[in-house]
């Protein structure tokens, strides 16, 4: 391999503050490659931060307008005339016995009022709760209130008042 000479001269008579200028050159230029390809990373984190931040946001907003624009009682039993709810003869609070007892759902509280009211409190997991709310929509009960407060990661503990359907005036007293 040959090296051309005249490089070679060209460094060696070179001034010092040329040489070290040189010197200094290719860690430069290294140092600035790194800061833009850092720098440009923490941008594309930032910009990433920035539309969780706006999805976020959105999701807050679509529950808040959801929550201020609750329908009233009373359209919601208008509305039941809209489903077919099968009525059993057997008395409301035999219904919810037996649906407790055929799946397992075992209350910590349970209050029962001379107007139909029942109040039950549950220690469930998330799956356990979303099968109760699926089999109380098979039932003759209309949910009045629902309490819902994290104790582990895997469990919730749940406050509901139920009421039957076939009770209408008992459903717009027991409202507070």
């Amino acid at each position: 391999m040959k090296i051309n000479a005249q490089w070679l001269l060209l460094i060696a008579f070179l001034p010092k503050w040329k040489l070290t200028l040189l010197s200094l050159m290719i860690p430069f230029i290294t140092l600035l490659a790194y800061y833009l390809f850092i720098y440009t990373d923490y941008q594309q984190e930032i910009t990433q931060q920035h539309l969780e931040i706006a999805q976020r946001l959105k999701r807050i907003n679509h529950h808040q307008n959801t929550l201020n624009t609750m329908p009233s009682m009373n359209s919601l039993i208008k509305q039941q005339i809209d489903y077919d709810i099968p009525f059993d003869n057997s008395p409301v609070s035999e219904q919810l016995q037996r649906l407790l007892m055929i799946y397992h759902f075992i209350p910590e509280i349970w209050e029962n009022t001379p107007n139909s009211l029942h109040k039950l409190t549950f220690t469930l997991s998330y799956s356990q709760f979303l099968t109760l709310l699926e089999c109380l929509n098979q039932t003759s009960l209309a949910l009045i209130s629902l309490n819902i407060f994290p104790i582990e990661n895997h469990l919730i503990s749940v406050q509901m008042s139920l009421t039957e359907l076939s009770y209408p005036h008992a459903i717009q007293g027991d409202i507070s």
